[in-house]
């Protein structure tokens, strides 16, 4: 009886570790499961997290490029301004020196005798018009006087050969 009885018990003992032995492959089943689905939440969790945090940029983005070109309007309106401004200060200053050149010329024209200093310049193109005229005219009268010598025609004749025999 001895020997059935370490068959039966090696039987059994055979069950159990077989039973354990599927027990914890099923555990190690379990947890290689639960470990690859904890993976793929862990990557849709940063995607999730990485949406989020794309949208916060691109408002931000819009509010700032919305910003940006309202500053960018404000600033055109303030260079409208500044522009009116420059622009009739100018006119101002032209008007004002327009208006002290014209006393200062003024001023001294009355100072300056008129022989010495012409009035205008247009003053002076008529006297240096007048002046060319003159001298035009005196080209034309020494002109006149020497006839241009007459060109000399050449003419040549022809002449006969002689043959010496």
């Amino acid at each position: 009886m001895m020997a059935t009885k370490k068959v039966t018990s090696k039987k059994t003992t055979a069950k159990k570790v077989e039973a354990t032995v599927d027990t914890r492959v099923e555990k190690a089943t379990a947890l290689l499961r639960k470990g690859a689905l904890a993976y793929i939440g862990l990557h849709g969790a940063a995607f999730e997290r990485a949406k989020f945090r794309a949208e916060q940029v691109r408002t931000a983005a819009n509010k700032a490029r919305t910003q940006g070109e309202e500053f960018f309007g404000t600033l055109v309106v303030k260079g409208e301004e500044i522009e009116v401004k420059a622009t009739k200060i100018a006119k101002e200053a032209q008007k004002t020196a327009t208006e002290t050149f014209e006393e200062t010329s003024e001023k001294v024209k009355s100072f300056v005798p008129s022989n010495i200093l012409p009035l205008s310049a247009n003053d002076r193109v008529s006297e240096l018009e007048a002046e060319v005229t003159a001298l035009n005219k005196k080209i034309a009268a020494l002109s006149k006087k020497k006839p241009a010598a007459k060109p000399v025609k050449m003419t040549t004749e022809k002449t006969e050969d002689t043959k010496v025999a």
